[in-house]
């Protein structure tokens, strides 16, 4: 019976692609998109196992996807101009033309077809007007498409601020901490020695990855706890800062790691495990943190 239903809804929606010029259109630069699914379902698995913030990406996008099902009675009453229709109608012809660019250039490609194909299909079904009255469904779903948001913070970062200000930071932080220990250490710039070794804080030890996926994190939970903009950024402070603060006790267990225990160890705090075991810990104090933030919101607001 289920698989019946199936057959039915995918008859329907077959027939209904193909009944109107517009609909043509937009099942073109659907099935030009869905060439892309695999790709992005591969970039979601890989990133999530290392620690890049797919996932937190895919449910920014499943957000702002809820968020405009919620008020789909208002897309009903939205009215296109046939300038609006013939705008989108070129973003999208133009984008399914550029498609097997996105195969050729890769991921930033990809992603920036996908969001002007998903454009023009909103320009051309519900006018220019559905970006106005959908502003953050819009915002989240087209930065949850956004490729590489930790590669774009990273070059802004380098571009403003003076070079391996981060990773100097960490490494001071770091020679604090031991020192504060009882371990004797010297730190030269970016480089921890230990009596046993050394390690070089580079920058995938800085912290500043983490530092991105906590703002993201607190900016789409913040969203989805429909807090304030005032909290919202407050909890963004706050993950961004836990992310730091953390990042140097990873960098003391590495360096005691490598001087005392020996390579495997350091491999082994340093690799994924250690990052995921840290991440488990930042996550935890972090969600009791702004739980407690939203709580005290909630209550003022009673």
């Amino acid at each position: 019976m289920k698989w019946k239903q199936v057959r039915q809804a995918i008859a329907h929606l077959a027939h209904e692609s193909t009944r109107t010029t517009h609909n043509r259109i937009v099942a073109c630069g659907v099935l030009a998109s869905l060439g892309f699914v695999p790709y992005w379902l591969g970039d979601l698995i890989f990133g999530t196992l290392h620690g890049a913030a797919s996932l937190l990406m895919a449910v920014a996008i499943a957000l702002g996807v809820h968020l405009i099902w919620q008020r789909r009675a208002q897309l009903e009453k939205l009215e296109v101009s046939p300038e609006d229709e013939f705008l989108g109608h070129i973003l999208i012809i133009g984008c399914v033309l550029l498609t097997p660019f996105g195969f050729i250039l890769g991921e930033w490609a990809q992603r920036i077809i996908w969001m002007l194909i998903l454009a023009g299909i909103a320009c051309s079904t519900w006018g220019i007007a559905f970006f106005r009255l959908f502003p953050l469904p819009t915002f989240l779903i087209f930065a949850g498409l956004f490729p590489s948001p930790t590669l774009v913070a990273k070059t802004l970062w380098e571009t403003f601020l003076p070079p391996k200000m981060l990773e100097h930071f960490m490494a001071w932080g770091g020679a604090l901490g031991l020192r504060a220990i009882g371990q004797p250490v010297e730190a030269n710039g970016v480089v921890l020695t230990l009596p046993g070794g050394s390690v070089e804080v580079a920058w995938g030890c800085s912290g500043f990855d983490m530092a991105t996926i906590m703002a993201v994190a607190s900016l789409v939970l913040g969203i989805f706890l429909k807090q304030r903009a005032s909290r919202v950024i407050l909890m963004m402070v706050i993950g961004v800062v836990l992310a730091l603060l953390f990042n140097i006790p990873r960098i003391m267990l590495m360096a005691i790691a490598e001087a005392r225990w020996g390579k495997a160890s350091f491999e082994f705090w340093h690799g994924f495990w250690g990052g995921q075991i840290f991440s488990t810990i930042l996550f935890t104090v972090y969600y009791y943190v702004v739980m407690a933030i939203a709580k005290r919101n909630n209550k003022k607001t009673a």
